[in-house]
């Protein structure tokens, strides 16, 4: 499976499974930078690579024209039988980010599955992390199915250490058109009940939604940067929305997508 789209340099980026152990060291190398952490600390090394492709895993990477990898994306699939793609990582280097490489990889993953017979492929995130929920909601079309509390143990990376690990797990149907659902009318009148309140800091305001189908959550534009310069805040902020999100899936809420103003649209479904 290849395919090709247009670097930031317009020069075509290709994209194929990797093949070789020179590729899977190099994408191994990529999501150590990406996430912070030794070469040998890698969140996948080449060698589960090598054993997830020869089990039938899906390792797919993007190469720019000189052969310099900076794209990767991983997923295996579920029990024997199965119809489920789980994608677990996918990264971007930082010189190729914005110019829509992240969704080609995805887009590719997605053309793996079918050619196998998948009809779902299910991954998780952060929710904290806004750009990933207009990403995969808004740009995908995927659905929240879930909201785990604490879905990893302890991470010591430099993205999600000292922080809870909790995650939106997502479902994204792949006999459909990808793209995202309009939003609901009634979102822009829908009450907020996690905003920011004086200084930025967190502010709970569950009961303004008590009596209503639509409600919106606000989450800052950008966690990662919060966290650094702020942790404690940054801590502040995640347990607020471990409390507002456990509330809303409990009551049958899930997100559909992220408005214009950074907020998560959540519809009662159940």
């Amino acid at each position: 499976m290849l395919s090709a789209m247009e670097s930031p340099e317009g020069s075509p980026v290709r994209i194929g499974e990797l093949a070789d152990h020179a590729d899977r060291v190099a994408a191994a190398g990529l999501l150590a930078r990406i996430w912070g952490v030794p070469p040998a600390e890698s969140p996948v090394p080449a060698d589960l690579m090598a054993a997830l492709t020869h089990a039938g895993g899906c390792v797919i990477g993007a190469w720019t024209p000189d052969g310099t990898l900076v794209g990767v994306t991983i997923g295996f699939a579920g029990a024997p039988g199965s119809d489920r793609v789980y994608s677990y990582i996918a990264g971007v280097a930082r010189s190729a980010a914005g110019h829509g490489l992240g969704r080609r990889l995805k887009l590719a993953q997605r053309e793996w599955a079918l050619a196998r017979g998948a009809a779902v492929l299910t991954w998780t995130y952060d929710p904290l992390i806004r750009r990933n929920g207009h990403f995969n909601l808004n740009r995908l079309g995927g659905r929240v199915t879930d909201f785990v509390r604490d879905y990893y143990p302890p991470m010591l990376d430099a993205v999600n250490a000292g922080d809870l690990p909790d995650r939106f797990v997502v479902e994204w149907a792949l006999t459909g058109e990808p793209g995202g659902r309009p939003l609901p009318a009634e979102a822009a009148a829908g009450p907020v009940v996690l905003g920011a309140g004086a200084e930025g800091e967190p502010e709970v305001l569950l009961d303004a939604g008590a009596a209503a189908g639509v409600v919106r959550a606000w989450v800052p534009s950008d966690i990662e940067a919060l966290r650094a310069s702020d942790p404690e805040r940054g801590r502040r902020w995640r347990l607020a929305a471990r409390a507002v999100f456990g509330v809303l899936f409990a009551d049958g809420f899930r997100p559909v997508g992220v408005d214009a103003e950074g907020h998560y649209v959540f519809v009662r479904e159940v």
